[in-house]
Parts: structure tokens; sequence; C-alpha cells
């Protein structure tokens, strides 16, 4: 059997570690990377930019000539452009010599991820202009940022990596203007934890333009030095001696047609990872699937489910039987001195889609409070009828993400609020009172 991959980071390279154990000798593997860099854990990439991680190296787990010895060829600079799904073929195009071939497949696993919206006015390659996809581009960031030349950073966009980039640029001690088109920061989350993250910035003494749009950039011999924002009412002109757009991404799949594709262009997957084509699977950024909370499609870019996806695939075209995999969709942000978290669905998510629901929001201490003084905010949405927890988020100081990950076990084993608020937690007053405040969040619930 051949299994030719697309895509050689978490979801692609994944998919033929497993397959290869699981087969061995009785499967040949070919993975094509358009790019340079594999199995790298772009997740870290912010943190590599603020200098807690100091070498780039630090990131990638396996190079090319890793994976070729334990026999994965991994084909770097190859970039897929067709897939004939009739004929079982892939079209190839060998970036370094300019030529163009062919290549037969039995099985097709397209893990070709999503790279960063190039929207006007970020779709032309100004000097100073960045983005965060892989480490070279977090190595270009980080040299910039070590240059006293630079004083005005501004970041396009207030999702995870934008934010996480806006605190790596402080360590430099730059003057940052953060811009978002949401009229607030990390929308995903509801209104209580977004209002902690802004104060948190201003705090850190971020400018925050929330409700802008980026309509304008001013620059001279390619290089920006000013951008005009607006909205309804007003337009402003900013200093920038250098932008990072973390405006969204987009998900690479214009090489294949007959697949069925969400409205943003990534392919729709079962539960099996199974695209709408036969012998063609999907993981990873450029794939998505439906929520177990809701029965939505949901799009969840993140390494920790393309991981999950690349070893379903390799054990169902190994013939074994794959591990159970519901996506709740689970995140978690550092931002300065507060930690972020949210597992299934927001309150707003319940809004749009019509669910009953109630919600539930409270503050209480990390700590025992003779311990620590540490605050946390915990939300829980639950089924108005059912009382089963639908989502979460935590927002705070001290113990905050384990607590939403509390909550992400409830919502994968069906709990109810009024079962979740009597769980039996571990305690000790340096990790909780004598009532953990996840359990009170569940109690409190009417």
């Amino acid at each position: 059997m051949k299994v030719v991959i697309i895509g050689g980071v978490a979801a692609g390279m994944s998919t033929a570690t497993k397959l290869k154990r699981n087969l061995g000798e009785q499967v040949e593997i070919v993975v094509y990377e358009k790019g340079n860099e594999i199995s790298y854990g772009a997740c870290g990439i912010p943190f590599y930019v603020s200098d807690h991680i100091k070498k780039g190296e630090d990131l990638i787990a396996r190079t090319p000539e890793q994976f070729a010895a334990s026999g994965i060829p991994v084909k770097i600079y190859h970039e897929v452009i067709a897939v004939d799904e009739v004929q079982k073929m892939v079209t190839v195009r060998d970036l370094v010599k300019n030529e163009t071939f062919t290549d037969h497949y039995d099985k097709l696993v397209i893990g070709s991820g999503a790279g960063v919206n190039r929207f006007a006015p970020f779709n032309y390659p100004y000097n100073n202009l960045y983005e965060i996809r892989n480490v070279a581009d977090g190595t270009l960031v980080k040299e910039r940022l070590q240059d006293a030349s630079v004083n005005h950073v501004v970041v396009v966009g207030a999702g995870f990596i934008g934010l996480e980039m806006i605190e790596a640029c402080k360590k430099y001690n730059k003057q940052v203007t953060l811009v978002e088109l949401s009229d607030r920061i990390l929308s995903v989350m509801d209104e209580e934890v977004t209002s902690v993250l802004t104060e948190e910035l201003i705090k850190n003494e971020v400018k925050v333009f929330t409700g802008f749009k980026a309509t304008k950039l001013i620059s001279e011999n390619d290089n920006i030095c000013q951008m005009v924002i607006a909205n309804e009412e007003e337009t402003i002109t900013l200093e920038a001696d250098m932008v990072i757009n973390c405006a969204g991404i987009k998900p690479y799949t214009d090489f294949i047609k007959g697949v069925d594709k969400a409205a943003n262009g990534a392919i729709i997957v079962n539960e099996d990872m199974e695209t709408s084509i036969s012998d063609i699977y999907a993981a990873g950024d450029c794939s998505v699937m439906k929520s177990s909370v809701t029965g939505a499609l949901l799009y969840a870019p993140l390494g920790t489910n393309a991981n999950k996806q690349g070893r379903i695939i390799a054990d169902l075209i190994g013939g074994k039987e794959r591990k159970p995999f519901k996506l709740i969709g689970s995140s978690a942000l550092k931002l300065f001195e507060v930690d972020a978290a949210k597992v299934g669905i927001s309150e707003n998510e319940a809004k749009r889609l019509g669910i009953p629901y109630k919600a539930n929001t409270i503050t209480g201490n990390s700590y025992a409070s003779y311990y620590g003084n540490e605050k946390v905010t915990i939300k829980v949405i639950y089924h108005a009828e059912t009382r089963k927890i639908l989502g979460a988020q935590a927002v705070g100081s001290g113990v905050v993400v384990p607590r939403a990950n509390y909550y992400a076990i409830a919502i994968y084993s069906g709990l109810t609020v009024d079962e979740f608020g009597f769980m039996d937690l571990c305690y000790s007053p340096p990790f909780s009172g004598v009532w953990d405040t996840a359990l009170i969040a569940s109690n409190t619930a009417k």
C-alpha cells in the first residue's frame, strides 16, 4: 500500500509515524512539504520570539533526515498543486528545480495546514510586515525586535497568537498597539473573560483599538511607517516601525477541488477523518469536523487536535481499532500575569446555535483563602433542561487552566452541573479551598 501525505507538520507527521509503526514494511509512505521545516511546535513560536525558548531548533521535534532514517521520506520544497481523485494521482511541483511530476497513491492524507490571511492592505510584501506560521517567521520577528530603531509595533488581530505576540513584543520594551476588527478581543470567549484580558493589556501599557479596521499602510521604500485605521466614527493614524499580521488564518486546500469544504475552505471530515471522497483523509488546520457538544461544524486549528487526528487516520489505514476522539473545542492563553481558558461552547455560541442554556459566573479563590489571595473567575454554560455541562471558561491568576480542564473532562463524560458539583477532587490549601472554585461554580448553578 502506498500512502501519500500532504504536509509535514503535526497532522501529517503524526500520521506517518504511527502508520509506519503499525504496518512497517507493508506500507510505502511519502510526505510532500512545500516548506523546509517539518514536525515543529507552531504554538511555541511566540515563546521563542519572547526568548523564553532560546533556540528555534528546540521547537523542531525531528528533521527530514531523521524521518528518512526511520523509513519515512519527506520531500521538502515540494508543493502538491492538484489532486486527481479518480486516477488517484497527485501533481507535485519541485520548488527548487521548478519541475512538475505526478505520483500515485492508494490512500491520501491531507495535512496541508493553514496560512495567514493576507487580505488588503496586508497583501503586499513590505520589508517590515511579518506573520507567524513557522519557526523561520519567528526568527525574523525575534531579530527585528532586537533592533533598537524599532519602537512602535502594531499587532493586527486579537486572537490567541496575536495576544501572545503582544506579550513577546513587550519583552523587548516596545510600544505596542493592538488593532482588532471585532468589538472586543478574543471573541471566541465571553465578555466576562475578555474584559479581564483587556484590562491586563492596558495595565501593561498596550494601546488597544477594538472595532477598528486597518484601511491603509503608508510606506517609504517598501517599509511601513504608518497605519491608518478607522471605524464608523473616526480615522486614526498609527506610527508603525513594524507590523505583525495575526488577523486570522486560511486553510491551504485550493489544490483539491472534489471534496466537500466549509465556508472557510477547510475540508469537512467525519469522526474517522474521512472526507467526502473514498481513500482521502484530512486532519489538522486544513480540516473541520463536527463538535461533539453541538453537532455543528467546529474549526479548531490546534496541534493537540492535529496530532490526535493523525493517529486516528494511521490506525484506520493500518487496520487497527482507533481510539475514541470527541472534539469539544479546548484552548488556553497566558497573557502577562493572567491566564484564561475555554472548553466547550461559550454563551454567545449557545445563543447563535439556538441551544436552550443557562449560565453561571462566580469569582473565587485559586487557593485556600488563608494561603493566597489570587482570584479566578469561572463561567459555566449548561443545558437549561438536562443541566448537562456544555462549556466553561476560566480567567484569573493562580490555578486557572487546570480548572477549565476539569470541565473539559465533565463535558467529555456528559456530566450535569449537579454531578460535577460533588466531584471528589484533590484538596490541599496550596491548590484550592475545601470547596474548589470549580465545584462552587456548578453548585451555585440555578
